[in-house]
């Protein structure tokens, strides 16, 4: 469907109305996703003592302290996974929407590694599809963290 006039595809309406939209949206949650639970699983099997959505700067969602580290779950589409090869979303609010999350995201990190913190981030797919190599990841971070005790004020 393209406007001939100007080539350009035409924007689509959304099927909801701004209330049911509003209530849509409310419903997607931000916390013990899917996602969340694996890692938790992958984090429990390694026994590992870790905070789940610590109150800390950035709001990861896992925390390590005693070895500082951060480690978050992004979510391929709210995080911009494949997004400058992905299919094209509508500009404006979606576009701004992913691409602020995507700079908060690199701000946030950056932070915290200002900070002494080791920062991990893992893709929804990746953990869906090789939590073996996250567990690694998370392993081998660990690890070289071991050399680095860290205590809580």
């Amino acid at each position: 469907m393209f406007n001939r006039s100007v080539l350009q595809p035409l924007q689509m309406a959304d099927i909801f109305t701004p209330q049911k939209r509003s209530w849509v949206m409310s419903r997607i949650r931000s916390k013990n996703t899917s996602i969340d639970i694996m890692m938790k699983r992958l984090l429990s099997d390694a026994g590992t003592g870790f905070v789940m959505y610590p109150k800390m700067d950035g709001s990861p969602d896992f925390a390590i302290p005693s070895k500082k580290v951060a480690i978050f779950c992004d979510g391929d589409f709210w995080h911009g996974y494949n997004y400058t090869h992905g299919k094209r979303l509508r500009k404006g609010y979606w576009t701004d929407k992913i691409e602020g999350n995507m700079r908060r995201d690199r701000r946030v990190s950056q932070r915290l590694r200002y900070h002494g913190w080791s920062v991990l981030r893992f893709w929804e797919h990746d953990l869906k599809k090789r939590p073996e190599m996250c567990a690694r990841k998370v392993r081998k971070t660990l690890k070289k963290n071991k050399k680095r005790e860290f205590r809580i004020p």
